[in-house]
């Protein structure tokens, strides 16, 4: 089992919640509308930007369906005695997550990645939270589109001038 699966069930059992799949909203669920997303980090490594959640899915079930979504962030590393967790939040709500820290990427319809030291605002409501999602998604829109522009334009000629 690796690191995280095994932090993931810790953290559920804590919670006396049976983990989820993969493909689930949440690693565990405390109730049938609140999902808890569990975001391990190794402080051995280099960290890139975590995926932390697919808009798709976020928006869906935060703003869609009007459910609850939380992350809790554990920090932990390999120790003689296995893994040794250095510290853990509470749950934290996905609209006390500003957008200071969050991306979105390319990744399917986009994924939510935290980009920069973790800045919770415990005061933002979630629509505030939904008009940054707005801003970040439109950037996010934007970007792919110029990508996906200049590659169209490497391959888009006229069949006719091609040597076959």
């Amino acid at each position: 089992m690796d690191a995280y699966e095994v932090i993931q069930a810790m953290v559920a059992k804590r919670y006396g919640k049976p983990t989820m799949s993969r493909k689930a909203i949440g690693d565990f669920m405390l109730s049938d509308t609140h999902a808890v997303n569990v975001k391990s980090n190794n402080v051995d490594k280099a960290n890139y930007s975590p995926n932390m959640i697919s808009i798709k899915m976020m928006h869906e079930w935060v703003f869609e369906e009007r459910k609850q979504l939380s992350f809790i962030f554990v920090d932990y590393k390999h120790g003689a005695n296995g893994l040794e967790i250095l510290g853990e939040t509470d749950p934290i709500p996905i609209e006390h997550i500003s957008w200071d820290c969050l991306t979105i990427e390319a990744q399917g319809y986009g994924v939510i990645q935290m980009c920069d030291c973790r800045k919770i605002v415990e005061n933002q409501t979630k629509r505030d939270f939904y008009v940054g999602f707005l801003k970040a998604y439109d950037k996010y829109r934007l970007k792919e589109l110029t990508k996906h522009e200049r590659f169209s334009k490497r391959f888009i000629k006229d069949v006719d001038t091609i040597n076959w």
